[in-house]
């Protein structure tokens, strides 16, 4: 387990974020104790990012600044891990993400659910995940939607880079290579210097929000 603690400033309204990230590694049993019970491989990352002044007037500019940044740090989550399929024994390539918000609270808060996976349109990982998804619908006060409840709106044609590979480059050769992670963050992983240093742009504000990163890794 890592983790790296710190406190906003008292004059910052933040966002308290909770993000879980849910997948394997290939030699995890192919039945259901793969992605069941407590001890299920995930990592539960706490990130407490500063909300700009425009987006706090209102609750709805927190909740549409609130899923932006989602959108944004689930990439960060994704290469965090030589993650596998949460489902199967091949590459995770994919990211199905599922989210619970109570934005009226102070601080605001969002959990993110990120499920990892091989194909997330077709297949036995992509029904699994369909149930899976369904079933968090119903536990949170909504039914499932057929329509919206898969990002059917990507090609099933369409190769996305594992989430084993390097954050940066991506590249499918670095994958089962000694990657390194970020020494602030204790959480992405990174095949070079090079490429860390090109990402640090990007990465800085996720990296800068995170304040505990919590391994459950049997």
């Amino acid at each position: 387990m890592s983790s790296k603690t710190s406190t906003a400033a008292p004059s910052e309204t933040y966002l308290d974020l909770l993000m879980i990230v849910y997948g394997s590694t290939a030699s995890d049993p192919l039945d259901d104790s793969r992605f069941c019970g407590e001890g299920q491989r995930r990592v539960e990352v706490r990130l407490a990012p500063a909300i700009p002044p425009d987006a706090a007037t209102s609750l709805r500019r927190r909740q549409e600044w609130a899923h932006k940044l989602a959108q944004r740090t689930t990439l960060d989550m994704k290469h965090s891990q030589a993650w596998h399929c949460e489902f199967c024994d091949k590459l995770a390539r994919e990211s199905f993400v599922q989210n619970a918000g109570w934005f009226h609270l102070d601080p605001p808060k969002l959990n993110i659910y990120v499920h990892l996976v091989c194909n997330s349109v077709v297949g036995p990982c992509a029904a699994r995940l369909r149930e899976t998804a369904d079933l968090f619908a119903e536990q949170s006060g909504g039914g499932p939607d057929p329509h919206k409840r898969m990002p059917d709106r990507f090609a099933p044609a369409h190769r996305f880079p594992p989430a084993a590979s390097c954050l940066c480059c991506q590249a499918e050769q670095t994958v089962g290579k000694e990657l390194k992670r970020c020494g602030a963050c204790k959480l992405v992983r990174y095949c070079s210097a090079a490429c860390q240093k090109e990402d640090w742009g990007r990465h800085k504000a996720t990296c800068k929000a995170i304040k505990e990163v919590k391994w459950v890794w049997k």
